[in-house]
């Protein structure tokens, strides 16, 4: 039975998710890697920067995993997408093993966040989870990039290497170097990244002075669960 429903998951991914081969493959640092895909079928695509796609860890399942890309080349047909690599999941294993030339399956691209209506001065938080949407805005103007990491330090240089300059602080239960670094004078907010940090920074917006014009939010991750994004 576990072969048949192997084969049932292979035929269906045949039929329903775009068939691209990697192009290269870049470690950024102990805990980022970017990856360049190629397929004709990108050239069609509809993109907006936000979108996501979703892609196959493992042949013989469906496990999928969402990523947004930061880079989406209609004329070359190439896509690229950068990754923060933790534990041993089933992302973690496909891209420490993928290499140049290997072929690869994605779903998508598709609606995640529609940043469509954001205003010309933004604040944008985040965590290392954020790297793709923030390295999509790293050169728009008027955007404030305040981000949370484990290591700041690695985290700041994998955004400088992107084109984005951000503010990094550490992770903290409390959010409190966060919220406190977050303060422009007249902005739209955009939060993604965990769950526990959208939600709080969220509530917490609705208090400040000045209060944010619009807000868009997106938690990608929550400790324990998958399938959010």
């Amino acid at each position: 039975m576990a072969r048949i429903t192997e084969r049932l998951a292979d035929l269906a991914s045949g039929a329903f998710l775009t068939q691209a081969v990697v192009t290269a493959k870049t470690a950024l640092s102990a805990h980022f890697v970017r990856v360049d895909l190629r397929s004709d079928r990108f050239r069609s695509a509809s993109w907006t920067p936000g979108c996501k796609v979703q892609l196959r860890t493992d042949r013989g399942q469906m496990t999928m995993r969402t990523y947004t890309p930061f880079a989406w080349d209609p004329a070359e047909g190439a896509v690229s997408l950068v990754a923060y690599l933790h534990g041993t999941g089933p992302a973690a294993r496909w891209f420490d093993r993928v290499k140049p030339g290997d072929p690869c399956e994605l779903l998508g691209p598709r609606r995640s966040i529609d940043l469509t209506g954001v205003g010309s001065r933004v604040l944008f938080l985040g965590d290392e989870t954020s790297v793709g949407l923030a390295a999509v805005l790293g050169q728009t103007p008027g955007v404030t990039f305040v981000l949370e990491a484990a290591d700041p330090a690695e985290y700041t240089e994998v955004l400088a290497a992107l084109g984005v300059t951000a503010t990094v602080v550490p992770k903290t239960a409390d959010r409190r170097d966060l919220l406190a670094a977050a303060r422009p004078d007249a902005y739209d907010l955009v939060v993604t990244g965990d769950a526990a940090t959208v939600g709080p920074v969220r509530r917490d917006a609705r208090d400040w002075t000045p209060a944010p014009g619009k807000v868009f939010g997106k938690a990608y991750w929550a400790e324990g669960r998958t399938g959010l994004d």
